[in-house]
């Protein structure tokens, strides 16, 4: 008789046990879910700006690339495997005739070298994504998080060190 109690005692602790536990359980797991997703998101979306950027500077002139922004965010999109869509992509390019307009130098002081008047595109990207959960908003972080990302595109030019004779 006394053996059943403390086996229904025994029932009783493990089940309040698992009742506080559980939740607490739950919530972690879903937590590095969604943790991992935006890893997920950021890292895909981080390699097919890559992508669309070095495909455009394959391009022979492109700086002179019609609707340009428009380009970009699609290819953008096309190599992001489906995670990210055209829709989520805020894309702003900026173009500067040389390097001197880009660093915010005036028209008179134009240089005479070669390498600071080749011309410079900025591109300013973010790429906004709604959590899987809703955990995230009960603890204030909205159900949105943005990844941004910049690139400066222009030709870097590389002058060899001269070798003694």
């Amino acid at each position: 008789m006394a053996s059943r109690r403390l086996v229904r005692s025994q029932a009783g602790v493990t089940a309040v046990e698992t009742a506080l536990i559980l939740p607490v359980l739950l919530f972690i797991v879903m937590m590095l879910f969604e943790l991992a997703r935006v890893a997920l998101v950021v890292a895909v979306s981080h390699l097919a700006l890559e992508q669309a950027l070095q495909e455009l500077r394959q391009t022979p002139a492109f700086y002179a690339t019609p609707n340009l922004e428009q380009t970009l965010t699609q290819r953008t999109a096309h190599y992001a495997w489906g995670i990210i869509d055209a829709s989520q992509i805020s894309l702003q390019a900026q173009r500067f005739d040389s390097l001197l307009r880009f660093g915010g130098t005036p028209a008179e002081d134009d240089s005479e070298d070669d390498a600071a008047r080749r011309p410079i595109i900025s591109v300013d990207v973010s790429i906004e994504q709604t959590f899987m959960t809703p955990l995230p908003a009960l603890f204030g972080l909205g159900d949105q998080y943005a990844y941004r990302y910049h690139q400066v595109l222009g030709n870097l030019t590389h002058q060899p060190e001269e070798s003694p004779p």
